[in-house]
C-alpha cells in the first residue's frame, strides 16, 4: 500500500520504534522456556578408592522437595523445581528460570552398597556419598619383582 504522506525517516522510526515496544511488551514473557533440552539439575560426580561423591544443584529446594533412590549400579534423583510466591498483580520482566518436575538417573560405573548411601543438603547443594561395593574398592598390594636371576633359577636355566 501507497502513503499519500511525503516520506519522513524520523516517522518511519518512531513507528518501528512503537512497533518493537508494543512486540516485547505483549511477547515478552510469552517466549518459549527452556528451548534446549530440559535435563533437571547440574550434578559433578567424583570417585575416590572407597566412594563415589556427587554434588547436585538445588537452589531453592527443601529436602522434602527430593527424592534420592540407588540399587547397586544407579542413581535416580527426583524433585520439583516450584514457582515462588509472585503477588497478583506482577508482571514479569524476565523469567530465565525453569519450574517443573525433574528426574535423573545415572548408571553408575562400579557396584555400590545402596543400603549405605547417605546425602546432604546445604547452601543448594546435595552432596550424595556412596560407598562402593567390596569387590570394587581399589585395594593397594605391592608386587615383588624377582630379578632377572631369580627367573633364571626358576624355570631351570643356567649359564
Amino acid at each position: 500500500m501507497t502513503s499519500l504522506l511525503p516520506f519522513n525517516p524520523f516517522r518511519e522510526l518512531d513507528r518501528i520504534r512503537r512497533e518493537m515496544d508494543d512486540f516485547f511488551d505483549s511477547s515478552f514473557i510469552s517466549l518459549p522456556q527452556n528451548m534446549g533440552v530440559d535435563i533437571g539439575p547440574a550434578v559433578d560426580a567424583y570417585k575416590t578408592d572407597e566412594r563415589l561423591v556427587m554434588f547436585v544443584e538445588a537452589p531453592g529446594l527443601s529436602s522434602d522437595d527430593i527424592e534420592i533412590m540407588t540399587t547397586e549400579n544407579t542413581l535416580t534423583i527426583k524433585g520439583e523445581f516450584k514457582h515462588p510466591k509472585i503477588p497478583d498483580n506482577a508482571k514479569a520482566l524476565i523469567r530465565e528460570r525453569s519450574y517443573s518436575n525433574f528426574s535423573r538417573s545415572f548408571k553408575l560405573p562400579v557396584s555400590i552398597k545402596p543400603e549405605e548411601v547417605k546425602a546432604t543438603y546445604k547452601d543448594g547443594i546435595i552432596e550424595i556419598n556412596i560407598p562402593l561395593s567390596e569387590k570394587h574398592i581399589t585395594h593397594s598390594v605391592k608386587i615383588d619383582i624377582e630379578s632377572g636371576e631369580d627367573r633364571k633359577s626358576i624355570t631351570g636355566e643356567t649359564n
